[in-house]
């Protein structure tokens, strides 16, 4: 099977869409001997910050020689960036032939009459053989969308469950209110596994802590050792030192780090991840964590004109970039450039930061479930009536830029704010 051939299959498979349930990939893995279960995986899920979580837990296992893998979604800019060890991504011809070994499992399973799994399961069979096939050190495993269902919740026994923040997202599949998804995503909670939850709210953290008792229920007074820990990061053990667009320093439980990845809500993802590693291994070398870099989260890509671009595409992830617009440009007028998902809340969206913006220039994401830019343009009109459609992302850019240098020859300093979809954020480059 050559990588075209490969890839035209995941596509005919995409096509089923997302089925939540792990029967059919339960069933798969069973006849490919349940490789996951032979691997040292953390696992983490969470509605916004898990990929940021899991680069800073990657940059310190590497620091310290690990051979470490990565399996992420969605992607900026190819299929196989999902597929990650110690920063490469799979080779075409890898996945191909990893591909066409589970086409023939998947034979097998048409010919008995039992349930396909959907293009995402497929693809993380993929990467637990793969993973194993490359003999890692450790796999930091991050869930799709949601958790209890979510196709990555087959491993059985994680050195630990990591949950970063929570809020509303995928309600067509995780449920209609925060408790609903909070609770869905606790699903990956393990018996005898240790969990390390980011600040969430009290509600939030009281369903997780409920999921991770009952999950435990059965632990005995005199087996008290074999108990796992509840380890809950306290917004009280943090004091930011210093923060701008280069470089964050913070102190938490006495000790000083540094990142590079700039807002207030990348202070917690690290420390997150702090906490995760520290419970885990007791230490951890703190300069690691200066190389962990993570495309189109709050990303300053050039200064002239000043362009920063952010994946934020649900609510709370809005409300984090106005939290960090707010605080590094507060005397600087906001140029938008914006497109989203047709199935995302887009109304509550635009309705926080919108208004906010002296004009926006909205596209359509090149993605099936892209909404139109016309659409979007008419949400976006009752909180600020300078809206522009423009038919391509560089036609949006170049717009937005010229629309940069009018105000600087105003003495009206700007910054242009390219927001939304991750599907058409990684074509905009510095």
């Amino acid at each position: 099977m050559t990588y075209e051939e490969a890839m035209a299959y995941m596509e005919k498979m995409g096509k089923k869409g997302s089925i939540l349930g792990l029967t059919p990939i339960r069933n798969l893995l069973d006849r490919l001997h349940n490789p996951q279960e032979r691997l040292q995986v953390i696992h983490v899920a969470g509605t916004n910050g898990k990929g940021s979580i899991c680069t800073f837990l990657e940059m310190m296992y590497r620091a310290e020689g690990k051979y470490v893998g990565r399996y992420i979604s969605p992607t900026l800019h190819c299929y196989l960036e999902r597929f990650q060890i110690n920063g490469e991504y799979m080779p075409e011809e890898t996945f191909a032939g990893l591909l066409e070994r589970v086409l023939d499992v998947l034979q097998d399973m048409e010919s008995e009459g039992e349930a396909l799994p959907t293009a995402f399961e497929i693809e993380t069979a993929v990467a637990f053989l793969y993973f194993l096939e490359q003999k890692v050190d450790l796999v930091i495993l991050e869930t799709g969308m949601g958790g209890r269902r979510d196709a990555t919740n087959v491993v059985k026994k994680p050195l630990c469950t990591v949950f970063a923040s929570i809020s509303m997202d995928h309600m067509q599949f995780l449920g209609d209110t925060v408790e609903e998804i909070a609770l869905e995503k606790a699903g990956i909670i393990k018996a005898g596994c240790p969990v390390v939850a980011y600040p969430n709210d009290t509600g939030i953290l009281k369903i997780l802590r409920t999921e991770f008792d009952l999950c435990n229920a059965a632990q005995t007074v005199d087996r008290r050792k074999e108990i796992p820990v509840f380890d809950q990061v306290k917004k009280e053990d943090v004091s930011i030192l210093s923060e701008t667009l280069s470089e964050s320093v913070f102190c938490y439980k006495g000790e000083q780090y540094r990142i590079r990845m700039p807002g207030t809500f990348q202070i917690f993802n690290a420390i997150t991840a702090i906490e995760t590693k520290l419970f885990l291994d007791g230490s951890l070398l703190g300069e690691s964590l200066l190389n962990a870099y993570w495309e189109g989260r709050f990303e300053k890509i050039s200064d002239k004109p000043l362009f920063i671009k952010d994946g934020a595409h649900n609510a709370g992830a809005v409300l984090a970039l106005k939290e960090s617009l707010e605080k590094h440009f507060t005397n600087r007028r906001f140029l938008f450039i914006i497109g989203v998902l047709k199935d995302k809340e887009y109304d509550e969206m635009v309705r926080i930061l919108c208004p906010m913006a002296e004009k926006i220039f909205v596209v359509t994401p090149a993605n099936k479930r892209g909404l139109g830019g016309i659409i979007l343009k008419n949400s976006i009109l009752p909180y600020c009536k300078n809206v522009e459609a423009c038919p391509t992302v560089a036609d949006a850019v170049e717009q937005a830029k010229k629309e940069w240098a009018r105000y600087e020859e105003q003495g009206k300093p700007a910054v242009i704010t390219a927001w939304g979809s991750l599907s058409y954020i990684g074509e905009i480059k510095g």
